[in-house]
C-alpha cells in the first residue's frame, strides 16, 4: 500500500515542479532536437515571430480602409421651454471612391508585413547560427576532454618511465622532474577542459532559450563539414536571402512614401448615403433620406511649403534606400565569396591535419620503442611526443574553424532555425 501511494505521488510531484524541474534533468541532444527546442523556446525567435504576426494583423486591419463606413446614432436636444425636446435617429454609410492616399496606406502596410516576414527569417538565421555555434562548441569541448585525458595518460606513463630510469641510473633527475611537471600541467589542462564543457553547456542552454543548470550532452560528430557554393547560389541569395529581401522592402516602402507625398496634392472623392428620423419621441417616425458626393481638392492644406518640402524629403529618403539596397547586395556577394574561400582553406587545413595527426601518432609509438632500446635520447623522444600532442590539439581547432566558416555562410544565405 505504501509503495502504491509513492507511485501515485511521484507524477504529482513532477507536475507541480513544472518545467524548472524538467530542465534540471540531464539532456542528451542531437542537432535536430536542439533546433526543435530552440524553435519553441528561443526568446529572440519568438519575439521576431510575434512582430511578424503583428505586421500581418496590422495589414488585415488596414484593408478595412476599402470598406464602407457605417454609423448609427440616436440623440435628443432640448431648448428653454421645450419639455418634449427633439429626438433624432440615423444610419449613415460613406465610402471613398477616389483617395490615392488610402490606397498608398494599404500598400505601405502590405510592404511592412512582407518586410516583417523577411526580418523574422533574418532573426531565425541569426538564432540558428548562434545555436549551431553553441552546439558545435559543446561537441568540440566534449572531444577536447577526451584528447586532454589521452595526453594526460601519455605523460603520466612517461613520467613513471623516466622516474624509473632515473632511479636505475639511466636518466637524469632533471628529465624526470620535467616529465612529471608535464604530467601535472596536463592534469590542469583536463580540469580546464571540464570547465570549458560546463561553459559550453550553459551557452547551449541559453541559445535554446532554457533556464537552469541542466547537464547537456551534444550528440554528433566533429568531422569536417561539407559545403558547396557556386555562382548560381550566390545569384539566388542576392534575390531571396532575408537580408536582401528586407532591404528591398525598405526600398519599396520608400518609393511608396514618395508616391504618398505626391498624393497629398491630389483630390479625393467620397460618396455618402443616410437615412434619418426626427420627431418628438425617442423613436421618431418622420423619415428623411439623403445621398451625397463630396469632392475635396487640398490647396495649401498644411501650409504653403509643406507639400514641396515633404515631397523633397521623401525623395531623399528614397535615394538613401536605393543606395543602401545596392550596398547590401554588394556586401552580401563579397561576403559569400570571401567566406567560401575562408571555408575552403579551413576545410582543407583540417583534412590535411588528420593525416599529420596519424603520422605523428605513429612516430611517437616508434620513438617510445627506440628510446627504450637506447637508440634515441630523451630530448628526441620529447620532441616527437610534443609534435603528437600539438597535432592532436590542432586538429580539433582546425575542424572547429571549418564548422564556424560553414555556419557563417549559412547565416548569410538565410538558413533558418526551422531548417
Amino acid at each position: 500500500m505504501t509503495i502504491n501511494k509513492k507511485l501515485l505521488l511521484l507524477p504529482l510531484v513532477l507536475l507541480l515542479a513544472g518545467p524548472a524541474a524538467a530542465q534540471q534533468q540531464p539532456l542528451a541532444l542531437s542537432w535536430d532536437e536542439a533546433r526543435r527546442l530552440a524553435v519553441e523556446h528561443n526568446p529572440a525567435v519568438k519575439a521576431a515571430r510575434a512582430s511578424m504576426e503583428q505586421a500581418g494583423f496590422s495589414y488585415q486591419a488596414e484593408l478595412n480602409a476599402y470598406m464602407p463606413k457605417i454609423s448609427l446614432s440616436n440623440g435628443v436636444s432640448k431648448g428653454r421651454g421645450d419639455d418634449a425636446g427633439s429626438w433624432s435617429a440615423s444610419v449613415r454609410a460613406s465610402e471613398d471612391l477616389l483617395n490615392l492616399g488610402t490606397f498608398s496606406g494599404v500598400k505601405t502596410s502590405r510592404i511592412a508585413r512582407d518586410k516583417a516576414e523577411a526580418d523574422y527569417l533574418s532573426a531565425s538565421a541569426s538564432a540558428r547560427q548562434t545555436l549551431a555555434g553553441a552546439f558545435a562548441d559543446l561537441l568540440f569541448a566534449q572531444k577536447g576532454i577526451e584528447v586532454q585525458k589521452k595526453i594526460l595518460s601519455i605523460r603520466q606513463e612517461n613520467a613513471k618511465l623516466i622516474r624509473l630510469k632515473y632511479e636505475s641510473g639511466m636518466e637524469s633527475n632533471g628529465n624526470a622532474l620535467y616529465t612529471e611537471a608535464l604530467a601535472e600541467n596536463s592534469a590542469v589542462a583536463v580540469k580546464k577542459a571540464e570547465r570549458q564543457v560546463a561553459t559550453a553547456q550553459r551557452a547551449l542552454l541559453e541559445a535554446i532559450g532554457l533556464e537552469g543548470a541542466a547537464q547537456v550532452t551534444a550528440l554528433g560528430d566533429i568531422t569536417v563539414p561539407v559545403f558547396a557554393l557556386d555562382e548560381a547560389l550566390v545569384s539566388q541569395a542576392l534575390e531571396k536571402s532575408p537580408g536582401i529581401v528586407s532591404a528591398k522592402k525598405t526600398l519599396e516602402s520608400a518609393k511608396e512614401k514618395t508616391s504618398s507625398a505626391r498624393y497629398d496634392a491630389y483630390p479625393t472623392l467620397s460618396a455618402s448615403q443616410g437615412y434619418s428620423w426626427s420627431g418628438a419621441s425617442e423613436f421618431p417616425g418622420k423619415p428623411n433620406w439623403s445621398l451625397g458626393l463630396s469632392l475635396n481638392l487640398p490647396i495649401f492644406s498644411g501650409g504653403p511649403t509643406r507639400y514641396f518640402n515633404a515631397l523633397a524629403a521623401a525623395k531623399r529618403s528614397l535615394t538613401a534606400a536605393e543606395e543602401k539596397f545596392k550596398a547590401a547586395r554588394i556586401a552580401l556577394a563579397a561576403s559569400l565569396r570571401s567566406g567560401y574561400d575562408d571555408y575552403l582553406s579551413a576545410a582543407e587545413t583540417a583534412l590535411a591535419s588528420v593525416s599529420l595527426l596519424r603520422a605523428n601518432e605513429e612516430r611517437f609509438k616508434e620513438a617510445q620503442i627506440k628510446y627504450m632500446a637506447g637508440k634515441i635520447s630523451f630530448i628526441d623522444l620529447e620532441n616527437v611526443e610534443q609534435n603528437f600532442v600539438d597535432s592532436d590539439l590542432n586538429q580539433l581547432n582546425y575542424a572547429r574553424t571549418a564548422h564556424s566558416r560553414k555556419l557563417a555562410l549559412e547565416q548569410l544565405l538565410g538558413v533558418g532555425i526551422e531548417e
